[in-house]
């Protein structure tokens, strides 16, 4: 996932062989490599209501 924070690109990835997230910022000098924390279990379930009557696309 590529995203922008105050004109500063990064992206996220996930290191199999570590088995955590990284955030990734490219610099003059190389690419910071910031390792993302975690809080709460990575792989929870949740149920919602949806609206069939108010789909929209999103892109």
């Amino acid at each position: 996932m590529r995203f922008e924070v105050n004109g500063q690109l990064f992206f996220v990835n996930f290191v199999p062989e570590e088995g955590r997230w990284y955030c990734y910022a490219p610099m003059a000098t190389g690419v910071q490599r910031i390792p993302v924390a975690m809080d709460a279990a990575p792989f929870a379930s949740f149920m919602f209501p949806v609206d069939e009557q108010a789909k929209e696309v999103v892109n």
